[in-house]
């Protein structure tokens, strides 16, 4: 690289000029110019490079997925892979629509050291259920993949005059810093997406997915807004927040998705998530007879309610017209989304559901 290089500058006075020079920031903007050019035909909304919740029809039972939307509160850095460029430290950008990106391999490696922040080591079983085995691992009796799948971010909203950040090392005998360093990042407020694919294998418990997308949810929370995503985040880099609702689907038909108003919240035969109470469901979520629930309520050593059976009868009925194979939520919070997640979990164990 460094003989291409030279042979360039030997053509280029510009190159040469610009690639030797203590100040680089008079040189940036000629730089992106001639070689990030974007191709104006070519639009990145135009392709689908992340799915759709919609797409969960084609995929296994109790698939999820998840939509987070964010604004950086922080600014972004990372390092391009490419290395021929007039800055030490380029923010990575897609080749082709020169836009800066995260990759799905970062999202992966920055939500995992989150929830080891979290005290979820590599032997965690539930780490290994979603991330899969370390590649050290030498038995492969043991190997297994995991669950999720990561897609790319691609950053919108960018202020391009806010592009450049500035680290002056200090001399530690003199305290004073000489030779400033220019790093490309994604300035403050830019928005992205994280998308997120749960998909399980082989038998499969519902309480064990619905306990999977608590600790993501949780390892999200932490990710965006507690450690940060990208490089340098000890340093304060790569911290977010919510810029929309967080969209959840699953391909599953869960009463704990169901979104309730706050009347029915009141109700008493629903869950202080507002969702209908297990004791009412069989274990495949579908509702119990007036004879079954009868029986269990003996089984309990309690009395039978004709009217507040009835009244959640008539509750289910309204919002269960026809069978459902895709449940879907949006939350305003990881906290609303954590709680909905433990509602889930807690439901899954209580109604037994049947393995997937």
């Amino acid at each position: 690289m460094q003989y291409d290089f030279m042979a360039m500058a030997a053509h280029n006075d510009w190159l040469e000029k610009a690639f030797f020079a203590k100040d680089k920031k008079q040189y940036y903007e000629e730089w992106r110019n001639y070689y990030e050019k974007i191709d104006r035909d070519l639009k990145l909304e135009d392709f689908d490079f992340t799915p759709k919740l919609s797409d969960l029809d084609r995929l296994p039972y109790v698939s999820f997925m998840l939509s987070v939307p964010f604004k950086l509160r922080k600014p972004y850095l990372s390092k391009d892979d490419r290395t021929f460029h007039v800055l030490d430290n380029p923010v990575r950008k897609d080749k082709v629509f020169q836009t800066p990106m995260v990759a799905s391999t970062s999202w992966k490696g920055a939500l995992r050291a989150a929830l080891w922040q979290l005290g979820r080591k590599e032997n965690d079983e539930q780490i290994i259920r979603l991330f899969g085995n370390e590649r050290e691992e030498e038995d492969h009796k043991k190997l297994q993949s995991g669950r999720l799948y990561f897609y790319p971010t691609f950053f919108r909203n960018i202020d391009e005059k806010k592009r450049l950040e500035v680290i002056n090392p200090h001399d530690r005998k003199t305290g004073v810093g000489k030779n400033p360093i220019l790093i490309e990042c994604v300035p403050i407020d830019a928005t992205g997406k994280f998308v997120l694919l749960y998909v399980p294998f082989g038998e499969v418990k519902h309480s064990e997915v619905a306990e999977d997308l608590k600790l993501v949810a949780e390892g999200l929370q932490a990710m965006l807004t507690v450690y940060g995503f990208g490089a340098k985040t000890s340093s304060g880099f790569g911290i977010a927040e919510l810029n929309s609702k967080i969209e959840l689907g699953i391909r599953a038909n869960w009463a704990c998705l169901e979104e309730s108003s706050i009347s029915d919240q009141k109700l008493e035969f629903l869950d202080d998530s507002g969702s209908l109470k297990s004791e009412f469901l069989n274990d495949d979520s579908g509702f119990k007879k007036e004879k079954q629930y009868k029986t269990f309520l003996q089984g309990q050593g309690r009395t039978h309610n004709k009217k507040l059976y009835q009244e959640a009868k008539k509750w289910w009925e309204s919002r269960n017209d026809r069978p459902k194979l895709f449940g879907r939520r949006e939350f305003i919070s990881f906290e609303s989304l954590m709680a909905t997640a433990e509602s889930c979990h807690r439901q899954q164990i209580e109604g037994g559901v049947n393995n997937a």
